[in-house]
């Protein structure tokens, strides 16, 4: 570079002494190449720096690939975009499904199969909706405005409601608004991002459950489907009440029976009509069964009247009863116990596992504890601490035992007339629901009856009404209240201003005075009735099992006997042995003559111990004390004659004798009786019984001491 530069000089200085031309010319050849070397020399440094600078990189790369990798993929260096001052971009927010249900009114528990099917007929019910997280409340209640139309002229305002765990109806729960109302973030946080159905409930407002007109609005993105014998299109819900009303046209009638060359009879009972009632053509009896039909009708039927099955005669008679099957053939107690045993699904268990010490408190808790499947399933009871396993007898003696002491806890009053007893607190925490379904699985599941209700609270029972009319002192279970009514009774003008408090609570609001003790007497017998009757519709829930409250409803008379005492059905010395089935030896040896002796035995114990108890009366009732009922209890897991059809045919006990003690326990003193609840079986020793004395000792012993389940 200085070389170059000093040519240029030296050049500048011969142009102004005037050198020879030439000279000056190859000067300026030689700056020329000097430059062009000069730049070149510039251009491979810059190449080399380059080269190294992509080397280090490379390296770093390698070493460092988290922060030094070439990101090859970019491409070129883009081009940066011009930087701009509108307004910022919007957050797109995802959108979330679920599924909403809308009640036609104010309720706390989720709606039943039936109760379904009619609100989506009338446009009700269940719908999938699709909403953004950001949407806020105007904007939801116009969505589902949109899903269910009629909700655009709801009044009196609206929540959501979520149901709780469990199965069957379940109560709804609140979903509080947040302040601003219910906001898509709200929902989507409730249902669990769509897992949750949510149950919308309008607070002063019913809708109706009309089955709305085929082409409503609500029905227009539905699924239809043609009806065979009009051949118009409906939506699956109208479809299923069409068809079941739908008949077939004249004209088409007639078209069909023109195509066949015979005539078949298909039918012998009269199909049903639809028609103006103006315009209604008389109908005529039939001459032999004096079932009425139209005349076009009538000479078909009477072509093969009296060729009917009598069968087929009974229904057509009964054709105004109900259509149920089970319900055509209920005549006596054992049909109804027949019927509510078929209900039960064996296929499913329902488990109660308890210790016997407060057998009652424990069952209540373990009942109401049971989630997994719901009373209607069959009951299985293990003890604690004991190696029985529960094939009929484990759940016998469950059930005996809670039915014992469910009229002890929950009912009070005389012994043929009691009702229950009045306490809010059990009231409160749904014991009496509880104790429906209890006494609804003992009668139809092998337990004893409940042979303890009053005759008004039956009646109750079966028609969710009390009638005062037949009201009078005896329906007051209530010691308190019958001490008071005995006081009033027994008042004179002083006495009676005593007990005005007490009077004044039972509701009266006359003058109190002697000339008013009726109407006194009156209002305290209405008080201790009416009280009674939340309990009673707690009860009134839990016999719905089984369907057991509707054929109470229909059935009154013939289910009384199930509920109120009537004959005396107690389990008696001669009915155990009425029952016995003793495995005797051959007539004529030694060893059937030591059986038939400890058979007397064993009956004289019974009557012993039936006549004892008749003479002690309640002060002999105890854990231990034993009766004909608690030795039936002991020996088969029920203290009460069967209940059921098919249980009352195989119901027996067998006895058997073991002559053969030292071969199976060796040598021993003393021998117990082997008990067999669930084969129903008992095993008494011989070896060791001489007297009646020894049997009793022993039997005794046995009973006391072996109440537990310990063989398998």
């Amino acid at each position: 570079m200085v070389l170059a530069i000093c040519l240029r000089e030296h050049l500048c200085f011969c142009q102004k002494v005037d050198y020879n031309s030439t000279v000056a010319a190859a000067a300026q050849s030689l700056i020329n190449v000097l430059t062009q070397n000069l730049s070149h020399g510039q251009q491979e440094q810059g190449r080399r720096q380059e080269q190294s600078q992509s080397t280090v990189e490379q390296d770093m790369a390698r070493s460092f690939p988290g922060f030094f990798t070439k990101k090859s993929y970019l491409g070129k260096r883009k081009i940066q975009s011009l930087k701009t001052y509108g307004p910022a971009n919007t957050k797109t927010w995802k959108s979330f499904s679920f599924y909403s249900y809308l009640l036609n009114r104010n309720s706390e528990l989720t709606p039943t199969s039936s109760e379904e099917f009619e609100f989506a007929q009338a446009g009700l019910g269940k719908r999938h909706l699709t909403m953004l997280k950001d949407m806020n409340h105007d904007e939801i209640f116009e969505l589902l405005q949109i899903e269910y139309p009629k909700m655009k002229g709801l009044t009196g305002g609206w929540l959501l409601y979520k149901a709780t765990g469990g199965q069957g109806r379940r109560r709804l729960i609140m979903i509080p608004p947040d302040s601003n109302g219910y906001t898509g973030s709200l929902i989507r946080s409730v249902t669990g991002a769509g897992k949750s159905i949510l149950y919308i409930v309008p607070l002063q407002h019913e809708f109706d459950l009309t089955p709305l007109p085929p082409d409503a609005i609500e029905f227009q993105r539905m699924p239809k489907a043609q009806c065979q014998t009009c051949k118009v299109s409906f939506p699956l819900q109208i479809l299923a009440l069409h068809v079941q009303e739908c008949t077939e046209s004249p004209s088409s009638a007639e078209d069909a029976e023109t195509c066949s060359s015979e005539v078949q009879i298909v039918s012998v009972t009269a199909p049903p009509v639809f028609c103006d009632p103006e315009t209604a053509v008389e109908e005529v009896p039939c001459p032999i069964c004096f079932i009425e039909f139209t005349p076009q009708f009538l000479e078909v039927h009477a072509s093969s009247c009296g060729e009917r099955e009598k069968d087929d005669l009974m229904m057509a008679e009964r054709s105004d009863v109900s259509q149920d099957n089970e319900g055509e053939q209920i005549k006596s107690v054992d049909d109804i116990l027949d019927t509510i045993s078929r209900r039960v699904d064996h296929e499913k268990q329902f488990h109660i596992q308890i210790s016997r010490t407060n057998i009652l408190e424990r069952g209540l808790l373990q009942w109401q504890r049971q989630k997994k499947n719901l009373p209607t399933a069959a009951l299985k009871v293990t003890f604690f601490g004991e190696a029985g396993v529960d094939t009929g007898a484990l759940r016998k003696e469950f059930l005996t035992e809670m039915v014992a002491g469910i009229e002890d806890r929950f009912f009070e009053g005389t012994q043929n007339k009691k009702s229950p007893r009045y306490s809010l607190t059990d009231f409160d925490n749904g014991m009496y629901r509880t104790v429906g379904e209890i006494l609804a699985v003992s009668l139809a599941q092998g337990g004893p009856a409940p042979t303890f209700f009053s005759p008004w609270s039956y009646y109750y029972l079966c028609n969710g009404q009390i009638n005062p009319t037949t009201l009078n002192s005896d329906a007051v279970a209530d010691v308190h209240l019958r001490g008071l009514i005995d006081q009033v009774e027994k008042s004179t003008e002083h006495s009676i201003e005593d007990l005005s408090d007490e009077i004044l609570n039972c509701g009266y609001t006359g003058t109190i005075s002697i000339q008013n003790k009726e109407l006194i007497i009156r209002a305290v017998i209405l008080h201790a009735v009416l009280r009674l009757q939340p309990m009673l519709e707690q009860l009134r829930e839990g016999l719905q099992l089984y369907d057991l409250l509707s054929l109470l409803r229909q059935y009154p008379d013939i289910c009384q006997p199930l509920l109120v005492p009537g004959e005396d059905v107690k389990v008696s010395a001669e009915f155990v042995m009425a029952s016995i089935c003793p495995q005797l030896s051959d007539k004529g040896s030694t060893r059937h003559q030591i059986e038939l002796e400890l058979i007397n035995f064993l009956q004289d114990f019974l009557y012993e111990a039936e006549v004892e108890d008749q003479g002690h009366g309640e002060e002999k009732e105890g854990p231990h004390s034993i009766t004909p009922a608690r030795f039936l209890q002991w020996v088969t897991g029920q203290g009460h004659i069967p209940l059921l059809p098919s249980e009352k045919k195989d119901f027996a006990v067998t006895v058997k004798f073991n002559h053969d003690c030292n071969a199976d326990f060796g040598i021993h003193n003393i021998c117990y009786p082997v008990v067999s609840a669930c084969a129903k079986r008992i095993v008494l020793p011989v070896r060791h019984i001489k007297s009646y004395d020894q049997f009793k000792s022993i039997l005794l012993e046995a009973f006391y001491l072996g109440q537990e389940f310990n063989i398998v």
